[in-house]
């Protein structure tokens, strides 16, 4: 008998054990869903979770999905498995993709590490496996300024959500520029970048100076601050879609701007 709890709402099983102080995620199917209930999961390494009849859960979910036979293929390739927000209990199928082995130590030593602190920009990564296209998703916590040829009324950027296709490490590329430039001056520069398609929103105006929204978080404000860790991926966004959403409010004035970046 397991001696893990396990909890299933929709395609996705929450993996538990009293000892631990965090709550593992996986994607499940019928096919496999009695199996992975089946076994005890431990933590090998302090990190990753592990059985040691199924092995590793990241590997045995890609296995599920990709099949072994490409996970071998892709491991004789010197590919391992990414997960892609950097949190190893989190292995639904939309956080784990396959990544060079030097790409995913060099992403450990500089992206991960520059994207651990979400208070001023939660940036996440995912992969849908039917599609398989990308998605960033984007909450400035701390708005950004918009950064727009030809678009001369000053704006900030509070949501963005940028589809990709093609090779993973573009999209690296890009959600390393995209930190790069918030972290620089707190801008946000989308014709810069190479997504496919994009749901942006914002609105005309200044952000407060970050040392106001410094005193905000730290609490010597007088008040608490909430702040998105995260935001999830907008669900069947395909190609075909064709989403290309640019709004900037201007609440002053009651109206608004469409924005159409050339692609």
């Amino acid at each position: 008998m397991s001696k893990n709890i396990f909890d299933i709402e929709g395609d996705t099983i929450y993996i538990k054990r009293p000892e631990w102080d965090f709550i593992a995620t996986a994607t499940v199917r019928d096919d496999y869903i009695e199996e992975i209930q089946s076994v005890t999961w431990g933590l090998n390494n302090e990190r990753y979770l592990f059985n040691s009849k199924l092995g590793y859960l990241h590997t045995y979910i890609m296995a599920k999905w990709y099949g072994e036979e490409q996970c071998k293929e892709m491991k004789d390739k010197d590919y391992v498995i990414d997960h892609m927000d950097n949190i190893s209990s989190n292995c639904c199928i939309n956080n784990l993709c396959f990544l060079s082995n030097a790409y995913n130590k060099a992403k450990g030593l500089t992206f991960d590490q520059d994207n651990k602190d979400k208070e001023y920009i939660a940036l996440t990564m995912f992969k849908d496996f039917s599609t398989e296209l990308y998605q960033i998703t984007i909450m400035f916590n701390y708005p950004a300024t918009l950064k727009l040829v030809g678009f001369d009324y000053p704006s900030v950027i509070e949501l963005a959500y940028l589809l990709y296709e093609g090779d993973y490490r573009q999209v690296l590329l890009d959600a390393e520029k995209i930190l790069l430039d918030y972290k620089e001056d707190y801008t946000f520069s989308p014709e810069k970048l190479r997504m496919i398609d994009y749901h942006i929103e914002g609105s005309v105006g200044k952000a407060v100076p970050p040392e106001v929204y410094e005193r905000y978080i730290s609490g010597n404000h007088g008040h608490g601050v909430c702040y998105f860790q995260r935001i999830g991926q907008l669900r069947d966004w395909n190609k075909d879609k064709n989403e290309k959403f640019f709004y900037v409010r201007d609440t002053g004035q009651k109206t608004g701007y469409q924005i159409e970046l050339e692609m």
